[in-house]
């Protein structure tokens, strides 16, 4: 039997005056719990990445979120439970409430300290793509 295609939007929320990146460390008692990931989630019907990006930062930390271009290509990882289609965007905080939902952490890092960080497997490939960008040259 196939297994089943999660399409899945992320944002790696930029402070370009600090040219730092947020991370998120997942809840224990989640799938892939403990390990660091790009905020974000599961890409509606009829719904864009982009609107997904925004809704998911809502829906997690009660924050608003200014979308913004792509990082990277959409990855493709297969886990136990399905193939996970992963889009991050970049995008810059509106807001600041950091109400965590799925998260037991949030760390802003430099994008050098990225890599010393367990990332979840589908999005361990941006966070290499990430290393080579310089934030303050992202349009937001």
């Amino acid at each position: 039997m196939a297994k089943k295609i999660i399409r899945v939007a992320g944002v790696a929320i930029i402070d370009q005056k600090e040219n730092k990146v947020l991370a998120g460390k997942r809840n224990a008692d989640r799938l892939v719990g403990g390990m660091w990931e790009f905020p974000g989630g599961k890409i509606e019907k009829d719904e864009t990445p982009q609107e997904a990006a925004k809704r998911e930062l809502e829906e997690e930390f009660h924050d608003e979120v200014k979308i913004g271009p792509q990082l990277g290509k959409t990855v493709s990882y297969e886990y136990d439970f399905g193939i996970v289609e992963l889009t991050v965007f970049f995008a810059k905080l509106l807001t600041h409430n950091f109400d965590l939902i799925a998260h037991s952490k949030v760390e802003w890092l430099s994008a050098d300290q990225v890599a010393n960080l367990k990332w979840v497997p589908a999005d361990a490939p941006l966070v290499k793509e990430l290393a080579k960008t310089s934030f303050k040259d992202i349009n937001l």
